[in-house]
This record gives C-alpha cells, structure tokens and sequence, in this order.
C-alpha cells in the first residue's frame, strides 16, 4: 500500500546521508563497513549483484575492500521519494557509476573505466535505534559506456 504525499525536510536529509554514506564508503576504502547500513535481512540486486543479509553483504563488500587496483565513483541524483506503508520509504535515484582497474603500481587516476548510467530502487526502514538502514537495493542499468 502507498500513502501519497512527502515526506519532511528532515527524514528527506536522512536519507539523503545515507545514500551518500554508501557512495562514499565503497569509493574511499570502506567497502568492509557497507553492510552496516542496510538492515539484517537486507538486499542487493543488479546485473552481477545478487546479496541477502548482512553477512553475504559484508563478505562481497569485503573482498571489494581488499581489491586495492579497484577504483570507483557512485555519483547519485535526481531523488524522488515514496512514502510506504509503515516505516519505509522508496527511494529512487538516477545513477552513475564509473569504474575500472589501476595498473600494478600505479596510482590514480586511472587510465580507463566503464560508466553506467541507470536507476537505483531503494527501500529504506527506521529502525528500533532511530537510524534509517537499506532493505533493499536494485540497481537497474539503462546504458553501460566504456571509456578510456
């Protein structure tokens, strides 16, 4: 069931933090602490993502921690919330994501990556300690570019 209408300024900024929490974590070494942010039960999907629960989570986002020749960008806009039933909110971003491989020994910036552009659903809850953490996450691709 969908309840129109928006949601506040506040909660509006919350969640707003929390998208960019993601974002800055998988770009800036911190991948290991992402499953942080979604709740127990939580999920990932998209093309070559397929995660449920925080340990699968923590264990995928770990290794990617690990993989140092990774870099990466998450760059998210255009918000459009939806009030659901309870305590959970729709969130749906378009986004870009850059990424691609340094060489052995070689620093930023990257000499190639691929680009993808398309739409992240997300469905986020208020938990018991008051935080808003990620249920769900789908990344649906609408272009995927190499450069470089």
């Amino acid at each position: 069931m969908t309840e129109t209408g928006a949601i506040d300024l506040q909660t509006r900024r919350e969640l707003e933090a929390l998208l960019t929490e993601f974002a800055y974590r998988v770009d800036h070494g911190m991948a290991g602490t992402v499953h942080e942010l979604f709740t127990v039960d939580g999920s990932i999907h998209g093309p070559g993502l397929a995660m449920r629960g925080r340990d699968q989570i923590a264990g995928q986002f770990g290794a990617r921690a690990r993989d140092t020749l990774r870099a990466s960008r998450h760059l998210w806009s255009n918000p459009r919330f939806e009030k659901l039933a309870g305590n959970l909110v729709q969130v749906t971003t378009a986004v870009q994501t850059f990424f691609g491989r340094l060489e052995e020994g070689a620093d930023l910036p990257a000499a190639a990556c691929t680009l993808v552009v398309g739409d992240s659903i997300d469905v986020v809850g208020s938990c018991d300690d008051g935080r808003w953490r990620f249920r769900s996450r789908e990344l649906v691709i609408t272009f995927r570019i190499e450069l470089g």
